[in-house]
């Protein structure tokens, strides 16, 4: 399966984490407040979530909303791994610093942000990506990039799949004054096995093939994409 350039990200600094999320109980629980009053959601498959390691929350991304959907409902801290076009938007930029984001520079090799997400889940913390690296103009899968196979056979991490439905109909819906269905559906948890051997470029885009397969399974047909 071919696989499309990463996107060359656009900013005008190296943005750095320290590590802080000073205000992330207060937006989980506001964003928790926000989803009952807007939405009709629900989160199934609860029993998979781990409860005593790191782990990484590989989401599909269909919409803008589908990171503020996830990250209050696990029940877990969760730190994103946003794009750093965010943290250079005065629009997001509050939220992001103090949700304590880990900012992302795509289109190189971030060697700051994969050392961040390493330590991070060695931690006992939990990160969050969306492997296709962008967002699905269709609704539907594109292929992943290797990005998440590479943090995750480093860290030696579990993953927990996370298909997300629903999200793009939620402002269409509240234009109709009605409250549109957002449902999580999550997968068992899983490693990716090397075999103790350093991955290739090319056993990392095997990997992340396979994770999105998983990801594939707990979605309709419709919604599979390039992994139907």
């Amino acid at each position: 399966m071919t696989n499309t350039p990463a996107p060359k990200s656009s900013y005008t600094r190296r943005w750095a984490w320290d590590g802080k999320a000073p205000l992330r109980g207060f937006f989980n629980a506001a964003l928790r407040l926000i989803l009952r009053a807007i939405t009709r959601f629900e989160v199934i498959g609860r029993e998979h979530i781990p409860t005593t390691e790191g782990f990484i929350v590989m989401i599909n991304h269909i919409h803008a909303l589908d990171p503020l959907v996830v990250i209050p409902s696990l029940g877990r801290s969760i730190t994103p791994m946003p794009k750093v076009e965010a943290f250079e938007s005065l629009a997001i930029r509050f939220f992001v610093v103090n949700y304590g984001c880990i900012p992302v520079h795509r289109g190189d090799v971030d060697t700051q942000a994969i050392r961040l997400a390493t330590q991070t889940l060695k931690g006992g913390g939990a990160i969050l990506i969306a492997p296709e690296g962008t967002r699905s103009k269709t609704g539907g899968l594109i292929a992943g990039q290797e990005g998440m196979a590479f943090i995750a056979t480093r860290a030696n991490a579990l993953i927990l799949p996370v298909a997300i439905q629903g999200t793009p109909d939620v402002f269409p819906a509240l234009k109709r004054l009605r409250r549109a269905r957002v449902t999580l559906t999550l997968g068992e948890p899983f490693r990716m096995e090397t075999g103790g051997a350093r991955p290739s470029r090319e056993l990392l885009q095997r990997l992340t093939d396979d994770a999105m397969r998983r990801m594939a399974a707990l979605l309709p047909e419709s919604m599979r994409g390039v992994y139907a």
